[in-house]
């Protein structure tokens, strides 16, 4: 189901959260992803989802450009602000749609995009136009939300992420994110799970969760299996979480 509607109405109503968010712009991982790509300042790059413009600013440092895209508009605004303040002015902001890019073929040098595949509505075709823009030999990073591996974590976190947020689509296993990407024209070069945690309230806050549906996602919690559990624990205060993130090149 199209969500564009949606994410654009979560997303456009708090996209000052997100650019001012410590999960987003968060340096170790920024760092991390630096040193996967390990970018030269020669390179054509583009930012998909780009959000509080994050990534784009990250890699802005390291390359000759950026093209930063994104459906919302005010995430892009917001974007241009934290460029600024960050003195940076080799990134170029347009709306796009990842599901339908307005870009030739073998574009650029790095499609990056962290945080967003979840928000895709159609994976497969969005994956497809991102490796389609890239060079040959171009390399493809993405860091998501994901999932352990397993039909009841598959099903109950991805529960519980779309109570959190309305424009959730799917956070994906390492299992299906193997499927997702055994059909496209890449060479997988790292491709790991990572655990992390999401604070309390902050998560909820960011997306401003109603009282109901923070509970109901601790009711889930609880209903876990025991063997879910060990690989999801919780708190008043936090929530276990993992991300999947991947480099590769294209064919």
């Amino acid at each position: 189901m199209d969500n564009t509607n949606e994410v654009k109405k979560n997303f456009g109503q708090r996209a000052c959260e997100y650019r001012l968010s410590s999960t987003h712009g968060n340096p170790e991982d920024l760092d991390r992803m630096i040193r996967l790509i390990d970018p030269n300042f020669d390179d054509d790059v583009l930012d998909v989802a780009t959000g509080g413009g994050h990534t784009a600013i990250a890699l802005a440092k390291f390359v000759k450009k950026v093209v930063a895209i994104d459906i919302t508009p005010e995430m892009l605004a917001e974007a241009k602000i934290a460029s600024i303040q960050n003195g940076i002015n080799n990134i170029t902001f347009r709306t796009e749609n990842v599901h339908n890019l307005n870009i030739s073929d073998c574009q650029f040098d790095i499609v990056a995009s962290r945080f967003a595949v979840h928000h895709f509505s159609d994976v497969r075709s969005a994956l497809q136009e991102m490796c389609r823009v890239l060079k040959h030999g171009g390399k493809l990073y993405i860091l998501d939300c994901s999932v352990v591996d397993g039909d009841e974590s598959e099903k109950e976190i991805n529960r519980i992420e779309l109570l959190r947020d309305s424009s959730h689509q799917y956070s994906y296993s390492p299992r299906l994110w193997n499927q997702l990407l055994q059909d496209l024209p890449l060479t997988i070069v790292h491709a790991s799970p990572l655990q992390s945690q999401y604070k309390l309230p902050v998560w909820f806050d960011r997306m401003e969760t109603n009282q109901s549906n923070r509970e109901e996602i601790f009711k889930v919690l609880n209903n876990l299996s025991s063997e879910c559990k060990i690989n999801y624990p919780f708190g008043n205060d936090y929530i276990t979480t993992y991300r999947y993130e991947l480099l590769a090149t294209k064919n």
